[in-house]
């Protein structure tokens, strides 16, 4: 496992598109709607081979704002409204209606603190999309929950494998 990650990492920070690559990576992940790709594992894994900490925050950056991006079609779903409700069950919709309430009154820090937190931020993008909340607003809350979150993961990854490097004398 370690030398695969080590491969990944190096091939991120050696080829001129790896960092393009992992921008896409995390597009399609977010995108996902209905099929959790998880982000975390791969951002705290390269990151632990980053040669130094402002390529540690390039990638929590970019992988944010691509984050940001593929959490779009969760409100673009929403907008389609019925339709995309028919596809989920009767509790689910309950909480997409119960997170369209809470938007229509406080939608900023809402849409932050969801993109920040392990929260499944796909309930919150359709329920924004089903009020129609302003898409620019939107984004940019959402980009701004997934830099400070995928930040947060990427600066673990470099510190933290440093720690247990020195911890179990790797």
């Amino acid at each position: 496992m370690l030398s695969n990650t080590a491969v990944l990492a190096d091939f991120i920070y050696s080829s001129p598109f790896g960092l393009l690559a992992l921008f896409f990576f995390a597009v399609i992940a977010n995108a996902s709607v209905f099929f959790p790709i998880l982000v975390e594992p791969i951002i705290f894994a390269v990151c632990a081979f980053a040669p130094n900490p402002f390529i540690v925050l390039v990638i929590g950056v970019t992988t944010g704002i691509a984050s940001g991006i593929g959490e779009m079609s969760g409100y673009i779903l929403g907008l389609f409204g019925v339709k995309t409700l028919q596809k989920f069950n009767e509790k689910r919709v309950e909480k997409i209606f119960e997170m369209g309430e809470k938007l229509a009154t406080s939608g900023m820090p809402i849409i932050i603190l969801g993109a920040f937190t392990p929260f499944p931020f796909d309930l919150i993008g359709i329920a924004a999309g089903i009020i129609k909340y302003d898409a620019k607003r939107f984004f940019i809350a959402a980009v701004i929950g997934k830099v400070m979150r995928y930040s947060l993961i990427a600066f673990a990854g470099f510190y933290g494998m440093a720690w247990v490097s020195a911890w179990f004398m790797l």
